[in-house]
């Protein structure tokens, strides 16, 4: 691979299991063909593929060894330590459940495509499990007193229970509490801000019900009343002045009107939201991906909430949409993820997708991809890559699903960090510009 200019966020970091290809790129990293199943995922979607296959991990990280799983050891599915560990007829090991939910979906090994079967060609792997079993990690919390010293599959157990993990922040309560609302989420879920918006009426009565004892508590007579006699009248209290009731009413109408006119006004901020969404998607669908020759301008917008929604699962890939290199020709898509043990990295792959052009196509595939990130405000800061297929390489052969199990591109192509703050990413829009050609 040829390289000229400076790398933004990326290292050259070995790559294993899944085989490379180099091309022509303007920085210092290699790429690889990248597994993943889409099946009917549609372009231009973030989207849950149970079927994902992560591209492979370095051999070197600065996370703790606890993290760091041996290349032998590690489960090309999950990305993690062998957790029962099976070995296939063609040779390779999987975690046991991982396997079992990839075979439930595909007949074939999620490698090298080998059609296989969970009766007759899985069989577990005691050798490789009685290995993982004598290595022996420390709990992450031991800086912070934790003494369990276990494998990592038993670590990976532990951590849940273990009386050392930080549990600073660990519920929100509703702020409706005041009045009695007792939910409680917790920070790293979204259950809070759906309770607020699901529960409304029920945080609606309990205003109700705090108005109406402040109303009554405010009456509060010094005396009973009595008859000209001096007695009470039927030996109990009076009902409230009709003033106090009155005042009450008069309040809780005023709270709820406020109340009212907000919400209101959020429907029509989100009346107008959808309007302008829908006639920038009505705009998009008129332009016939067949005319893109070969070039795709992807606006990624919302990009820290995307960055969020990938990080929270491994599984989470948002999708371009489609584009072809000719009216007659290929078609292709790309697509963004984050791998859960590289956090801080933006992972980008183009896919072959199934077209009406595919019977008369030359396969495998033969041209050059060129990857840009657009700097908005900078030309000569945008990032440039290019990429030299080979045949051999997969994921240039004809795809056999809507969107070839398998990626070509960099599992890291950029640090997040430097997205966010060296430009890249203005008014929380991130865009990428993909241009393939035939050679």
């Amino acid at each position: 691979m040829q390289n000229s200019q400076t790398n933004t966020g990326r290292q050259a970091r070995q790559q294993q299991q899944q085989p490379y290809q180099q091309g022509h790129s303007h920085h210092h990293h290699h790429y690889t063909e990248n597994n993943k199943s889409p099946s009917s995922i549609p372009p231009n979607s973030l989207a849950i593929s149970k079927s994902y296959v992560p591209a492979p991990a370095s051999t070197t990280s600065d996370d703790t060894d606890f993290h760091e799983s041996e290349a032998r050891y590690e489960c090309a599915i999950c990305i993690h330590w062998l957790n029962e560990p099976v070995i296939t007829t063609c040779g390779h090991r999987f975690c046991k459940s991982c396997l079992t939910k990839w075979l439930n979906n595909h007949n074939q090994c999620p490698l090298d495509n080998t059609e296989l079967s969970l009766e007759h060609d899985i069989f577990p792997d005691n050798f490789t499990r009685r290995e993982i079993e004598q290595i022996k990690h420390k709990c992450p919390n031991s800086p912070l007193g934790c003494a369990v010293v276990a494998s990592p599959i038993e670590v990976d157990r532990h951590l849940p229970t273990c009386p050392y993990r930080r549990l600073e922040n660990a519920e929100e309560k509703c702020p409706f509490a005041s009045i009695k609302c007792d939910f409680v989420g917790r920070p790293e879920t979204n259950a809070l801000e759906e309770h607020l918006k699901e529960d409304m009426p029920h945080h609606m009565q309990l205003m109700l019900q705090a108005f109406q004892q402040t109303a009554i508590s405010t009456w509060n007579p010094q005396k009973p009343t009595t008859t000209a006699s001096g007695g009470k009248v039927n030996g109990v209290l009076p009902p409230p002045p009709p003033q106090y009731a009155n005042e009450a009413d008069e309040q809780l109408i005023q709270t709820m009107y406020q109340r009212i006119v907000v919400l209101e006004q959020r429907v029509r901020e989100q009346d107008v939201k959808v309007e302008n969404l829908t006639k920038q998607l009505a705009a998009r669908q008129q332009i016939d991906p067949r005319y893109s020759n070969g070039t795709i301008v992807w606006e990624i917008t919302n990009f820290r909430n995307v960055v969020e929604q990938l990080r929270a699962d491994a599984n989470n890939l948002l999708y371009s949409r489609d584009f072809y290199t000719s009216p007659h020709g290929y078609r292709f898509c790309a697509r963004v993820n984050i791998q859960p043990r590289h956090l801080n990295l933006l992972s980008l792959h183009v896919h072959l997708m199934q077209s009406e052009n595919d019977y008369h196509l030359d396969w495998p595939f033969n041209g050059r991809i060129k990857l840009w990130m657009i700097h908005p405000k900078d030309a000569s800061l945008s990032q440039h890559d290019t990429i030299m297929t080979k045949p051999e390489v997969m994921a240039f052969h004809k795809p056999r699903e809507h969107i070839s199990t398998r990626g070509f591109g960099f599992v890291e192509y950029a640090k997040i960090a430097d997205v966010m703050h060296k430009g890249f990413c203005e008014d929380d829009k991130l865009v990428i510009k993909i241009q393939i050609n035939i050679v």
